[in-house]
């Protein structure tokens, strides 16, 4: 399972983003790899759950101490962040994205992305490419986002997305 989570950090470090949303951040695995791969981004790490909240925080004490990292127990729909505020999203392993239509959830995400900036969805499931990555693919693309971009092995899917202008 350690594979999805590089897959996440290389897409979105690739760009050297300076801010960086992670939807669904659980106990904070790919924050932690982001935060020491890129060193200079500040982050933030949503999830619904306390428990992960609580388990992440733990894990990335020092980070979240020094200000570079910020975590909030919520639901992307409920996202309070400023306008324009974030360089990529990630969201690894969450489902909304293409068991929903996630309308809410994809207007949060186009309202707090920078001009420029995009979604990364990583996706680690026994059989990504004939079930996930279409559906995924169709949500996105119904909320007005362009594909830019489609990253897989085996189990292993990402997609790419750029929200509409």
């Amino acid at each position: 399972m350690e594979d999805r989570h590089e897959l996440a950090v290389g897409l979105v470090a690739a760009r050297e983003p300076a801010a960086v949303l992670e939807v669904g951040c659980g106990p904070g695995a790919t924050m932690a790899r982001l935060a020491g791969r890129l060193p200079r981004a500040r982050f933030v790490g949503i999830d619904r759950s306390a428990t992960a909240i609580a388990r992440a925080t733990a894990r990335l004490g020092e980070v979240v101490g020094s200000g570079r990292v910020e975590l909030r127990q919520c639901a992307l729909a409920d996202l309070d962040v400023p306008d324009a505020s974030v360089d990529a999203a990630l969201a690894v392993d969450v489902n909304l994205f293409w068991t929903s239509a996630a309308v809410s959830e994809l207007a949060a995400l186009r309202r707090v992305l920078r001009p420029g900036g995009v979604l990364h969805l990583v996706f680690h499931t026994p059989a990504p490419g004939p079930r996930v990555l279409p559906r995924a693919g169709r949500t996105l693309e119904r909320g007005g986002w362009r594909v830019t971009g489609v990253a897989g092995h085996g189990a292993l899917a990402a997609l790419t997305a750029a929200p509409p202008a």
